[in-house]
């Protein structure tokens, strides 16, 4: 189109002023201060976003296409040997968002028309130029498709004028906000199809570009003899001159950001209260961007009847449906992780009520790890349980196991929302299925990742309450007095470091020997520090500072950095942190101003805990019973946690230890029962003893089974390592207890079998490892531990221990539970002599209480005394005596190395619950007793 033509339309289309600020702060204060002075038609205020969707909509422009993921996704994997390669694959999310954010920080900083002219690369540092070259790559593989916010700005750069229904005009204040060069480009080409000669660009007698000025560069609203005003004026300039400190400002260090809260509500009400005629409209609260922030002045100021004006309080909740669909994928991919089923059990949206999915999932935490489908009821709720159990190999069974979820889920409908975000999550897992050849798990949970929802509150903008504003939003209204919270190390200005692709010098680089106007984080930093001076000279009177002194996490932290630059301007101020009055200390409470104070009282110290033995003054033994009303039997177990400790006893009797949830991971208790397992099949009661060939070929087998149902997750990949020691050792140790039965010429008559009996008047029970018979009418009962004999040998020889002596005991006064077989019952009744031996199996040691004859010559058979649980047994009378009359008795605080010392026990019982250090007596208190 020609000229003139040009001219001709512009004098036919109307044409919409448009004042661009930098953002919807800005433009609320100067849509108010325009319709105060000089309101008219034709004009509007908005940030670049409403801008950029004007524009769209005067040329009638088309939506931006919808595949732009897909297609960006596709170009970065056809990029080879790039730098985002690795990354792609660990982090894919991360990586793609700091690629596409360096790509479109280039683009914007080139001419619109040939955005992949960037020059010579090879003057760049060698980092610089290959992240550079890599993204020309990426450019070419897609093709002329750019990022969204550019493919807009490039479809209005296109659009003739005479396509507009109506044109725009920019009123732009030069780096009020900072365009880049793309954006830039696009204001002036609204500003060319806009130009008239004959049109008033205004359209009134008062132009209101002038008070567009006044909000986009900010004034000093405070006298400039105040220090506040000083402030205003030369904060971060390098000022040399100095002002006079005075009330217009302070800086206040409390606890941590609730007691800023807390602080600042109380200090509202103050100044209120002591300043006649002020209103909440004229008080404003300064806050870092942060949703803790905003709750807890939410909460705060409502306790404290405050009405607020613009917060914005961001409330965050659990994405339930796509947490529950997350972990049924990896229910599905045997073997399962046990909290990924514990939790998918647990969910609200199961159809089974919510202390059933509670009671299944701890269940399973607890090491059980069969689903239990006898607890619910219902064909659905039934099918549920089985689609939880089964697992895949192809896209069909999981694409149809997906299929049925809708018609199997929970209505309760406190959780509808949830229910159509996961019914939302398996539409999208069913499109992924639909051409998938094969089960790539990553891509199908990265699509359904469970993210927090977040149900921003609006912003309640009135005439009435206190003003609040955000560290990155310029002031929407003038305020008399300002509270700014968070004035801590990293923010005001907020710190924002160089992306993952660049750091500050190659951007200084790109700048400088490519002439590429790229931002750098200097540049930002300058631009923040602005902000924060025009946020404070939206103040007339005064400004509180409050500097919490730990962060959320309760970690300690300084000031802002700012504070430093503050300190700068004020005469007799030699350290920054001078200016700061402690509100813990009574000096720094009456140096404060406009703090309100509680009256005072005289304080109370906390009641001082004594910790002291429980008389309960009832049988304990008794307290659980069957159902024919006799006392249920001890173990040998907890019968050892009695001896180490009587409230860990007790508080496992009443089931009252903590119930934690963690990630699995092999333990010495997880391996110890593997190894029980692996050993029961390999040594069968009642066959031969079997040939060292056959132990060391049917070791790879039994592990598996064993770990299929014991320890399903140790059979991923991550645990190979891990699994192939484990297995090594046990082999090992198979094979030496192998070569002591032989030699002993023992015969296993049982494995794993349950015993009871009688002991100091109370029934015991408990299951044998295994019994071994061997000649002359004697028997061995043994204990494997999975440890060395390091750590068992000490207590037996100071006769400490107790376990393998129970279980003889048991034999001598019972018998087996559960068997009918009276021969074998006889055989064990006539026993001449029992022995207790305990296989160690991480250094292959038996030790032992009986000395055979044809034991000499094994190298690892240690017989010790005849008494190995003697001083052990006494203990544990005294103690059965003690909670048979109700008596408790805690733990003292040097019980753990004394146990270790006098009676070479490991007490790992006092790590069963944090009440019993917490109950622990010292040394003193007890001696007093």
């Amino acid at each position: 189109m020609e000229a003139d033509e040009t001219c001709a339309v512009n004098k036919e289309l109307p044409v919409v002023t448009f004042a661009l600020v930098a953002d919807a702060a800005a433009a609320r204060r100067l849509r108010r201060v325009t319709a105060e002075s000089s309101a008219q038609a034709g004009w509007l205020a908005g940030t670049w976003r409403e801008l950029l969707d004007l524009a769209h909509r005067a040329y009638l422009l088309p939506a931006a296409k919808q595949d732009w993921e897909e297609v960006f996704e596709g170009a970065l994997r056809n990029v080879p040997n790039a730098f985002w390669r690795q990354s792609l694959e660990i982090a894919p999310e991360e990586a793609r968002a700091s690629v596409l954010t360096a790509l479109s920080e280039i683009l914007s900083s080139t001419e619109p028309s040939s955005p992949v002219a960037w020059g010579d690369l090879a003057q760049l540092p060698s980092r610089a130029g290959q992240h550079l070259s890599d993204l020309l790559r990426l450019v070419e593989a897609l093709d002329g498709q750019l990022p969204p916010d550019l493919a807009a700005i490039q479809s209005v750069m296109r659009a003739p004028p005479g396509d507009a229904l109506h044109l725009i005009r920019v009123d732009h204040i030069e780096g009020h906000p900072h365009l880049s060069r793309w954006q830039q480009a696009l204001v002036e080409k609204l500003n060319g199809d806009s130009l008239s000669p004959e049109r008033d660009p205004a359209g009134t007698s008062v132009d209101p570009s002038c008070h567009h000025e006044q909000v986009a560069l900010g004034g000093e609203a405070a006298a400039q003899s105040t220090a506040l005003g000083h402030l205003q004026r030369a904060l971060f300039k390098g000022s040399a001159s100095r002002a006079i400190l005075d009330d217009s400002l302070q800086w206040l260090a409390v606890r941590d950001f609730l007691q800023e809260a807390e602080v600042a509500a109380g200090m509202a009400q103050e100044l209120l209260r002591t300043s006649p005629g002020l209103r909440p409209a004229d008080i404003g609260i300064l806050l870092p961007d942060s949703f803790e922030y905003s709750v807890a002045v939410h909460d705060a100021f409502g306790l404290a009847g405050l009405l607020t004006s613009g917060l914005a309080v961001d409330w965050w909740r659990r994405d339930l449906g796509l947490e529950w669909l997350f972990h049924f994928l990896y229910c599905r991919q045997k073997p399962a992780p046990a909290m990924a089923l514990a939790i998918c059990l647990a969910s609200p949206l199961m159809p089974w009520p919510r202390e059933v999915g509670a009671a299944m999932a701890q269940q399973i935490m607890g090491g059980e790890y069969r689903l239990d489908f006898e607890r619910v009821q219902g064909r659905t709720a039934q099918r549920m349980m089985m689609l939880l159990q089964e697992g895949d190999r192809s896209p069909e069974t999981l694409r149809a196991a997906i299929r049925e979820i809708p018609g199997l889920l929970g209505d309760d409908e406190a959780v509808s929302g949830h229910r159509e975000r996961l019914e939302g999550g398996l539409r999208t897992l069913d499109g992924l299925l639909e051409s998938a050849e094969e089960l790539d798990w990553r891509t199908l949970r990265r699509a359904v990742r469970p993210r927090v929802i977040r149900s921003e509150t609006p912003s309640d903008f009135n005439l009435e309450g206190v003003t609040v504003w955000t560290e990155g939003q310029e002031a929407w209204r003038p305020v008399k007095h300002l509270l700014v919270l968070g004035f801590a190390r990293g923010a005001y200005p907020a710190r924002r470091g160089a992306g993952a692709v660049f750091s500050e010098p190659d951007l200084e680089a790109l700048r400088e020997q490519l002439g590429l106007p790229v931002d750098t984080p200097a540049r930002q930093t300058a631009r923040r520090r602005a902000l924060f001076r025009r946020q404070l000279g939206a103040v007339t009177c005064s400004v509180s500072f409050l500097s919490p002194r730990r962060d959320a996490s309760g970690s300690s932290q300084g000031p802002s950095e700012s504070l430093v630059f503050m300190a700068q301007l004020f005469d007799g101020i030699t350290e920054s942190e001078s200016l700061v009055c402690e509100l813990d200390t009574a000096q720094g409470r009456a140096q404060a101003r406009s703090v309100a104070l509680a009256s005072p009282a005289s304080s109370q110290p906390p009641r001082a805990m004594v910790a002291s033995h429980l008389a309960l003054e009832r049988d304990l033994i008794a307290m659980r019973k069957d159902a024919q009303g006799n006392p249920r039997p001890e173990s040998p177990s907890s019968l050892e946690t009695l001896l180490v400790s009587p409230l860990a006893w007790l508080l496992r009797r009443v089931g009252a230890e903590p119930s934690e949830w963690a990630p699995e991971a092999p333990d010495a208790m997880l391996l110890g029962s593997i190894a029980h397992k692996v050993l029961e099949e390999l040594f069968p009661q009642g066959q031969p003893i079997p040939r060292a060939d056959d132990i060391e070929a049917a070791i790879p087998e039994r592990v598996d089974d064993a770990l299929r149902s014991m320890a399903p997750f140790m059979l991923g990949q991550q645990w190979q390592m891990e699994l192939r020691r484990f297995s090594r050792g046990l082999a090992l140790a198979a094979s030496k207890w192998r070569e002591i039965l032989v030699q002993v010429n023992a015969e296993v008559l049982l494995n794993e079998s349950w015993l009871w009996g009688q002991w100091s008047g109370i029934p015991v029970h408990g299951q044998t490892d295994q019994i071994l018979g061997l000649p002359d009418d004697r028997l061995l009962v043994v204990d494997y531990k999975r440890s060395r004999s390091t750590s068992r040998q000490p207590r037996m020889e100071k006769g400490y221990d107790c376990q393998a002596n129970l279980y003889r005991l048991m034999l001598e006064t019972g018998g087996l539970k559960h068997s009918d077989d009276e021969a074998l019952n006889q055989r064990l009744k006539q026993a001449r002599r029992i022995g207790v031996v305990y296989f160690l199996l991480n250094d292959q040691v038996a030790l032992t209480d009986s000395d055979l004859p044809a034991a000499g010559g094994i190298p690892n058979w240690r017989a010790l005394s005849p008494d190995v649980s003697g001083q052990a047994m006494d203990a544990l009378r005294e103690r059965l005596d003690e909670v048979q009359r109700g008596i408790v008795k805690m733990n003292r605080v040097d019980d753990r190395d004394r146990l270790k010392k006098e009676a070479g026990i490991e007490a790992y019982a006092l790590e069963n619950s944090p009440l019993i250090p917490l109950f622990s007596i010292a040394d003193e208190v007890e001696g007093a007793q």
